[in-house]
């Protein structure tokens, strides 16, 4: 069965248990904790017992020097995920690609830092399962990077990827409105991360 988890993502529930986006985002954004390998599991500090949230607490401040840091008082009750990075954190939206033709016409995908991919596979970050035109798995990418602020597209396994009409032969940078074909789909490009504004730490 296809359904969309709560930040926008599509995925099978016949093959992850759990949406396997953000799961991959999770673990890019969340931080390392003494390299240990762990199942990402979804867990509340007032659910466990005593002897875990002191383990769990002990290992926050080794690695971060902050036995407050958002762990404790009012919110105890808080949902974290705990995996192989540690403590993940919701994965910030960067951008959108709004669908503006086919079958798909209206519907916005949110983009993340990092790699987003195209196709019509559910594993897929856009997926776009009616046009056939496009290759099930990673027909292309649009790329945010947080250091310069900026976004990328690129074809993805020799497929053809079209920027404003024209054919890409390498990556390209992208600017609000423009528009990327994928097969017989167009999208016009979205940003939230721009200038000045950026994800980076609060203040």
């Amino acid at each position: 069965m296809i359904t969309r988890c709560r930040n926008g993502h599509w995925y099978d529930t016949s093959v992850d248990k759990e949406c396997p986006h953000c799961k991959q985002e999770g673990q890019r954004l969340g931080i390392q904790i003494n390299d240990i390998e762990e199942d990402d599991k979804t867990i509340s500090l007032i659910e466990m017992d005593s002897s875990l949230e002191e383990e769990l607490e002990s290992i926050i401040t080794s690695n971060t020097g902050a036995a407050d840091d958002g762990l404790s008082g009012e919110d105890d009750n808080r949902t974290i995920a705990f995996g192989f990075f540690g403590i993940a954190e919701i994965s910030p939206v960067t951008g959108w690609l709004v669908c503006m033709t086919g079958t798909e016409r209206g519907r916005d995908y949110r983009l993340h830092a990092g790699k987003n991919f195209i196709g019509r596979s559910t594993s897929m970050d856009v997926l776009v399962a009616e046009d056939k035109t496009i290759a099930r798995n990673k027909h292309c990418s649009v790329v945010y990077d947080p250091k310069g602020n900026s976004f990328y597209v690129s074809g993805e396994g020799g497929n053809l990827v079209y920027l404003n009409g024209r054919l890409l032969d390498s990556s390209a940078q992208l600017q609000e409105g423009d528009k990327i074909t994928v097969g017989k789909t167009d999208f016009m490009f979205i940003p939230f991360c721009r200038e000045e504004r950026t994800w980076g730490k609060e203040s």
